[in-house]
């Protein structure tokens, strides 16, 4: 793996190659951290631009489907215009922008902080935060060109076209959303880069020893196509054998063999990595079907 990330860094390609199979001692699905040989620590500022402008991108497609289908259009010029067949092929075009943005936000925050947790988050942040944010502004809009008329939730069934209450309904969904996601991520970044600072910390200042990988266990879980697994690394410390368990996420082709060589990295906090041994060669299950998820 190292070989692969290297040879493409001398390539000058910057597409983002996550670490597998990741291994950790202390978290487990989403949770589990990667730091790439190398890089520092993962920061925030380099993910705004493209968190504001996939948030940007979802609120110019989502103006369409709330101005013309949802009731939140100011005036009925407004209405007619987010309809013409012109502005929904616009709208069209800037939703596959901003799923494009979004992949893109989701690749870079997950190569920065080596969770797809957080970079889960992101994105979900820049879909809710665009689409609640451009429900808002119609909204106010719409109320402040026609500020006597009152807002009641039961036009949403006694209105014979769709009320602006429907639109803000939908909208207040997404804008909770967004809540939930922005209270959730600074916590799992600081979550991330504390594990990320402990995988740096070890490699410069650990004590690094030789395992083998004595056992692994299926999970019969798999996260997206990920196979989830506990595994058990043997190594040699002072003398005496010592056994560490770790949970490892990996995809379905590389998936490594009992025997294979490890490094465990150690100090005296008590703090454990474990990660394939860069120095040798692994050996992966050739069954690849063996870890794959049934489409059933």
């Amino acid at each position: 793996m190292r070989n692969t990330v290297e040879g493409q860094q001398k390539h000058g390609q910057q597409d983002h190659i996550e670490i597998l199979p990741l291994f950790s001692t202390t978290d487990k699905n989403g949770r589990m951290t990667a730091l790439q040989p190398g890089r520092p620590v993962g920061r925030v500022a380099p993910l705004l631009s493209w968190l504001l402008a996939a948030a940007v991108l979802w609120a110019l497609a989502s103006s369409v489907p709330f101005g013309a289908l949802l009731g939140l259009a100011p005036t009925p010029e407004i209405s007619k215009f987010l309809g013409h067949p012109v502005t929904v092929g616009a709208a069209v075009v800037l939703l596959l922008s901003a799923i494009g943005a979004t992949g893109g936000l989701y690749s870079r925050a997950d190569d920065q902080f080596g969770q797809i947790r957080v970079a889960g988050l992101y994105s979900m942040l820049s879909i809710a935060g665009g689409i609640s944010a451009v429900a808002g502004v119609l909204l106010l809009w719409t109320f402040k060109n026609n500020p006597s008329r009152p807002f009641d939730l039961e036009a949403i069934v006694t209105s014979p076209t769709i009320p602006p209450e429907l639109g803000a309904i939908v909208g207040a969904g997404f804008a909770l959303w967004a809540v939930i996601v922005l209270l959730r991520l600074p916590g799992s970044i600081v979550h991330a880069q504390r594990r990320q600072a402990d995988i740096e910390r070890l490699r410069v200042e650990g004590s690094s020893f030789a395992g083998t990988l004595t056992a692994i266990k299926f999970d019969n879980h798999w996260l997206f196509n990920y196979p989830m697994f506990t595994v058990e690394v043997t190594y040699i410390a002072e003398g005496s054998p010592h056994v560490v368990l770790a949970h490892m996420r990996t995809s379905a082709d590389r998936v490594p063999l009992v025997g294979s060589r490890m490094l465990v990295l150690t100090d005296n906090r008590g703090t454990i990595q474990v990660e394939l041994d860069p120095s040798n060669e692994a050996t992966f299950e050739l069954d690849v079907g063996k870890y794959t998820p049934s489409d059933g």
